[in-house]
């Protein structure tokens, strides 16, 4: 539809956006938690993060950081998602931009 001519209230814009996540389902968590574990287990340890743009959109830079402190995986960013992890980070690998394919 082209909306271009229409005229749209303003009365959302002094709504305003709210950051806050709702809380994860603990059932759910759980299942994906123990999922990402068995595969961490089935690849021999053999892992590495990749970080994106999402990382600095939805807030969870702390959390990613955590997760590479206890885990003491590599880390690479996508070009989108360069600044999310720091470059002196001693586990960080560089940008990478190749894709991936499932083989």
């Amino acid at each position: 539809m082209d909306l271009v001519k229409e005229e749209i209230s303003s009365d959302r814009l002094s709504v305003p956006l709210s950051s806050t996540r709702p809380p994860n389902d603990p059932d759910t968590e759980l299942f994906v938690l123990d999922l990402i574990q068995d595969r961490v287990i089935a690849a021999g340890g053999d892992v590495v993060v990749l970080v994106d743009a999402c990382v600095i959109r939805h807030h969870c830079r702390n959390e990613v950081l955590d997760l590479l402190k206890r885990t003491g995986f590599p880390v690479y960013g996508t070009p989108m998602g360069k600044t999310a992890i720091e470059e002196d980070h001693d586990r960080y690998g560089g940008v990478c931009s190749f894709l991936f394919r499932h083989m």
